[in-house]
């Protein structure tokens, strides 16, 4: 990982343990561990324990993580390291704060790898390493302090804008590699946790999940489709814990941040997409 890279680490969420085993297992194809009364559902060979609780960003090294917690108490966000916790998240330094939209964010450097191999329920094999557990969105009551908090202080860069509605862009943020970690959109009325993004490395793993949503085995939330700004195929469905959970393939890497040139989208879909939406309300 490069040391000015930054990445989706982990999430912990609030749910049924029975309800995500079986969704996120049977379904996608995470393999799931019980640990007493947590369940971590793992991607590849570092786990990740189950509305959302919190969020964790992986840093490239020590000393960027240590830049970022400086720019954060110069701008007067907490930046409190936290070496119980890190124990408790299996990574070697974690240091906590929060979004100004309240969001518990972790970052971390020296992440656990385990030796045994990742073991998919269904197969599935995950796209992670360099690019991370893939992206979330979050529903922001400011988009100006939330752009000001995750570029100047966390270190995110905007790699495009898409038009949402009237009125309402929504901001793609990459940490140097995937097109997007974070996006971030302000609807009137609306706040909460949208959705994670979850990338598999091919259309028949997509497909075969796909094919069992609609069979009932999750509420479908937003039917598959093909974005525009960031060209992966993708669908939504309902998680047991409200939010949206988003499976896909085919997402953009930026193969160098320097040359890339920002752009603003006129819609969200190139073709699909078309069943609507649904989002944690706060």
């Amino acid at each position: 990982m490069e040391k000015s890279a930054i990445r989706l680490g982990y999430a912990g969420f609030r749910g049924d343990l029975d309800a995500w085993e079986h969704f996120a297992g049977r379904i996608y194809g995470l393999q799931p561990v019980r640990e007493r009364n947590v369940l971590r559902l793992w991607a590849d060979e570092r786990g990740d324990p189950v509305g959302l609780d919190y969020l964790g960003f992986e840093f490239g090294s020590l000393e960027a993580l240590q830049l970022t917690a400086n720019r954060l108490q110069a701008s007067g966000f907490e930046a409190t390291a936290d070496a119980d916790l890190a124990q408790r998240r299996n990574v070697a330094s974690l240091i906590k704060t929060q979004a100004p939209d309240g969001t518990r964010l972790e970052l971390f450097v020296g992440a656990l790898t385990l030796s045994a191999p990742f073991a998919s329920p269904t197969g599935a094999r995950f796209v992670t390493g360099r690019s991370g557990l893939g992206h979330v969105l979050l529903l922001v009551p400011d988009i100006g302090a939330a752009l000001a908090f995750f570029e100047n202080c966390l270190g995110f860069s905007r790699s495009d804008v898409v038009v949402m509605g009237p009125g309402v862009d929504a901001h793609f943020l990459n940490g140097g590699h995937r097109h997007h970690v974070v996006a971030l959109a302000s609807l009137p009325g609306v706040t909460g946790f949208d959705h994670i993004f979850l990338e598999v490395d091919s259309v028949g793993t997509v497909g075969l999940a796909w094919d069992k949503v609609l069979a009932g085995a999750a509420p479908v939330a937003r039917s598959l489709g093909q974005h525009a700004n960031d060209p992966a195929m993708s669908f939504y469905a309902q998680s047991p814990s409200g939010f949206l959970f988003e499976y896909g393939c085919g997402s953009t890497i930026i193969g160098d941040p320097d040359s890339w040139i920002q752009t603003r989208w006129e819609s969200p879909y190139l073709w699909g997409g078309t069943c609507g939406s649904h989002c944690v309300r706060s």
